[in-house]
């Protein structure tokens, strides 16, 4: 599968800019999926995640502190950061999976409702965990490989004009 990377227009902020990826055949972004679902079963949890992307990308930055580690991705909300109080002891709440390449620039990916303990086991998360660390090893490999380069005081990523990012 083919993944294109996208700038974010509205996310180009003070401090960090933001991308997503839109995957061949798929008329939508990954994040604009991730927006569309979240705001119809989780509006308060994702108000609270786009306060926390606006807030590291206008105050912050990316740094490492923000975001919890998922094998070669990563994901928001960190674990200190918690929105709502559930009954449901397997309700561990709203994930959104993303990339940090640098202090300036994230890619924000997919996510859903983790329903289970280990990412490994939720059905909601899985597809969105997995293909996060598939993609953020190719592009890691893509760096190291001088097919995308990064331009941190610009906050951007440069991809040669013929390659094409393959999950």
């Amino acid at each position: 599968m083919v993944v294109h990377l996208l700038p974010i227009p509205s996310l180009a902020l003070e401090k960090v800019r933001y991308y997503t990826v839109l995957l061949e055949n798929k008329g939508i972004s990954e994040f604009r999926d991730f927006i569309q679902r979240a705001a119809q079963h989780s509006p308060v949890e994702l108000a609270e995640i786009n306060r926390y992307i606006q807030q590291i990308g206008e105050k912050y930055g990316a740094s490492e502190n923000h975001f919890k580690p998922e094998d070669a991705a990563e994901r928001l909300p960190p674990p200190y950061h918690e929105f709502i109080e559930t009954e449901d002891v397997n309700d561990f709440g709203l994930r959104l999976y993303c990339i940090r390449l640098t202090t300036g620039i994230v890619i924000l990916l997919n996510g859903d409702r983790k329903t289970a303990l280990k990412v490994k086991d939720c059905e909601k998360c899985y597809r969105h965990f997995d293909l996060a660390r598939k993609i953020a090893r190719k592009i890691n490999a893509a760096i190291l490989d001088g097919y995308i380069e990064i331009n941190d005081s610009a906050r951007e990523i440069e991809v040669e004009q013929d390659f094409e990012l393959i999950v």
